[in-house]
């Protein structure tokens, strides 16, 4: 079961001798099919002690069943922010990072490429999604190739790519960062009482190294793995239908 969005939510209804409205349509891709799509509610439950919704549907393209959970219903129309209610998907895809939000770190060819890609992978074409990843890792590399660089091969795109990729600058500026009568270190030896802001500050840092250093290099460890595996699969099936391609 994984947390979406609650503007997911096409259209509501209102209930009759309830105080809450329960939603009609949600906007999600399907778990099965992997389509976007927008997911038709029915057997629509109302927990009033556990201000709690259950409710199903069918994915319109390929008939999947899933499930809706919705908590604090009765905050739906408070603005405060932690009062707000929470939407719940099960089964539910991966969530799909979010373009819009980092739009203005990238660059206009590279946001295009990766809408692209999004696009033809929710719309259920895998052919197209594996052509438009190829188009996409071209267009992330080329983008800091140093300038007079040709392309070739993509291989080589990366390779000669990765001079200008400053991994190691976040470690850099925290390094920069510790020095004595610096930000950070004053931060952290000040006499002062800290406050909330500069808690979560430093929590934030805590936790955005952690990531960095520990749990994004294992993932994309496993990441390259599994690639290796559906790549050793895949040729072994090759080989398996070769004899019978040769007699053909």
């Amino acid at each position: 079961m994984k947390q979406i969005s609650l503007e997911n939510v096409k259209r509501w209804i209102a209930v009759s001798n309830s105080n809450v409205t329960h939603p009609v349509s949600i906007h999600n891709a399907c778990p099965e099919c992997l389509l976007s799509v927008v997911f038709a509610t029915r057997r629509r439950n109302y927990d009033e002690l556990r201000d709690t919704l259950a409710c199903s549907a069918e994915c319109p393209s390929c008939n999947a069943e899933v499930h809706f959970w919705m908590t604090n219903m009765s905050a739906l129309a408070d603005t405060i922010k932690e009062n707000m209610p929470a939407l719940f998907m099960m089964p539910s895809t991966e969530s799909r990072m979010n373009l819009e939000q980092i739009s203005h770190l990238l660059p206009d060819n590279v946001l295009q490429y990766c809408q692209s890609t999004q696009d033809v992978y929710q719309s259920g074409n895998l052919t197209a999604t594996r052509v438009m990843a190829e188009s996409t890792l071209d267009a992330i590399f080329s983008s800091f190739l140093p300038p007079g660089n040709s392309r070739t091969t993509l291989s080589r795109t990366v390779q000669d790519s990765l001079p200008s990729i400053e991994v190691n600058l976040p470690m850099t500026n925290l390094a920069s960062a510790l020095r004595k009568g610096e930000h950070l270190d004053r931060l952290l030896n000040s006499p002062e009482p800290v406050t909330r802001e500069t808690a979560e500050a430093l929590m934030q840092l805590v936790e955005k190294l952690v990531s960095f250093l520990y749990v994004e290099p294992t993932q994309f460890k496993e990441l390259d793995q599994r690639l290796a595996e559906l790549s050793q699969h895949l040729a072994t099936e090759y080989k398996s239908v070769e004899p019978d391609a040769l007699e053909s």
